[in-house]
């Protein structure tokens, strides 16, 4: 008779059968191999999470020292500002879609990735036009809903996977917080320097290094 998978298990459960009356052992499911299939590298990613942060807080700098007006169009200096926006958006993806390789779905990254990069069409909109054109907050909106919406599914990911360090792990979800809507007081300083650590980590090996040991561990407990 062919062994029990942990589902067949707790099917047999619910109708009632204790594991033994099935006369078969229960099997566990073997733990999915980290990092998982994909073509962004764990250097890749650390290399745009230390782009987005260095960008981030050049600008978050910026802002402080050279508060914006009221005045809707957009000077050379903002324009300035939003360039290094948008490449720290595109950079922000990157970084998810490496990270993904780490959790234990890719929804969470793909989605939160399609969020900055539809952001950078606003963005670069605004920079060339030297002002915020009419669609600009519909895409903003529906850009900010789905990276908020993906990086709380990667980061829920993450954790289950156990693959990385909690402390960078739960933080993710709130760079968006300081990059936006504190930018004009220098959230992106915050968000930015947050950034930084997690690409020194990612160049490091550290994330590596940990799969690796949960890897070994759990080889040796099999």
């Amino acid at each position: 008779m062919a062994p029990l998978t942990e589902s067949d298990s707790e099917s047999s459960a619910r109708a009632g059968l204790p594991e033994a009356a099935t006369g078969s052992p229960l099997v566990r499911r073997p733990e999915p191999a980290y990092p998982r299939p994909g073509r962004v590298s764990a250097r890749l990613a650390g290399a745009a999470a230390l782009t987005a942060g260095v960008l981030s807080v050049v600008t978050g700098v910026l802002q402080i020292l050279f508060p914006q007006d009221e005045d809707p169009a957009i000077d050379p200096r903002t324009r300035f500002i939003l360039a290094m926006f948008t490449v720290s958006l595109w950079a922000l993806a990157v970084l998810f879609l490496g990270l993904a390789r780490y959790a234990r779905s890719s929804w969470g990254a793909i989605v939160a990735a399609s969020g900055t990069v539809l952001l950078t069409v606003g963005t670069i909109t605004s920079a060339v036009n030297g002002i915020d054109l009419e669609f600009f907050p519909i895409v903003a909106i529906i850009a900010n809903a789905l990276w908020l919406v993906g990086a709380i599914g990667l980061c829920v990911s993450l954790v289950r996977a156990r693959r990385m360090s909690l402390w960078l792990v739960l933080a993710l979800p709130f760079v968006q917080v300081p990059l936006l809507f504190f930018s004009q007081i220098g959230g992106g300083t915050v968000a930015g320097a947050y950034l930084v650590v997690l690409g020194g980590v990612l160049l490091a090996g550290r994330v590596q290094q940990r799969a690796a040991r949960i890897a070994t561990r759990s080889a040796g407990a099999a």
